[in-house]
């Protein structure tokens, strides 16, 4: 829906597009959830801000990625572990890690070295390290659309009341099964993106995300070699 034009427009200046109602609101919580599911498989890129939280704390996320495997963001380990600037183009990862994330992955007076040696810079390598593998896992977009977005055995859904995500209108559904329940926000307007979810399973454990900026590029900027330490330097 073109939103009209208001004032005398520039030559060459487009008009803004309005969103469009996407009839979700009105359908079955059934049909809604399916409908999500495939909008979000469909889709390239997105952002997630995350926080997973188990017994050992919370994890906290924020990552633009694509299926791609590229991605940049911030992870935030539980308790005072530290967190990591993460930047990942194919099979090339840099992470920076605070000192607190390099004293919990260094042990005793080697940390001290490493610290003095990367000097707030960048470590680089590939995924086949052990050290930048586990975190570039975060990156994987493909591996939380399949966890967000799959359709479990026995699922019961019930439709909640309109409401909106981040100034977003929105529709929710409410699932439950197996000891599990989770209440999900899916998009009324344009696309029945996912917006946002917050789950607990039968351990207590909870998820909270949202989602944005789908199908939109990951930026494609890496870490100059200047600001970069080699990750073999640290053996």
């Amino acid at each position: 829906m073109a939103a009209g034009a208001v004032g005398v427009l520039v030559a060459g200046t487009a008009g803004t597009a309005a969103a469009d109602d996407n009839g979700i609101a009105d359908q079955s919580a059934q049909t809604i959830a399916a409908k999500s599911r495939a909008a979000m498989q469909a889709a390239t890129s997105m952002r997630m801000v995350a926080e997973l939280t188990d017994r050992t704390g919370t994890t906290g996320l924020d990552i633009a990625f694509d299926t791609q495997g590229n991605c940049t963001g911030t992870v935030k380990l539980p308790g005072d572990n530290g967190k990591a600037d993460v930047v990942k183009r194919g099979q090339d990862v840099w992470m920076k890690l605070d000192e607190a994330l390099l004293r919990s992955q260094i042990p005793g007076p080697a940390a001290d070295d490493a610290i003095a040696l990367i000097n707030g810079r960048w470590l680089h390598g590939t995924t086949n390290s052990v050290l930048l593998k586990d975190f570039s896992l975060f990156c994987d977009l493909n591996h939380f659309k399949e966890k967000f977005t799959a359709k479990p055995a026995g699922e019961q859904l019930t439709k909640g009341a309109e409401t909106k995500v981040d100034g977003a209108p929105a529709i929710a559904v409410n699932s439950r099964h197996a000891g599990e329940t989770g209440t999900f926000y899916v998009s009324t307007q344009d696309e029945p993106y996912l917006l946002r979810i917050d789950g607990k399973d039968a351990k207590g454990n909870r998820e909270k995300a949202t989602f944005s900026d789908f199908n939109k590029p990951v930026p494609t900027k890496t870490p100059a070699p200047s600001d970069s330490v080699d990750l073999s330097q640290l053996r």
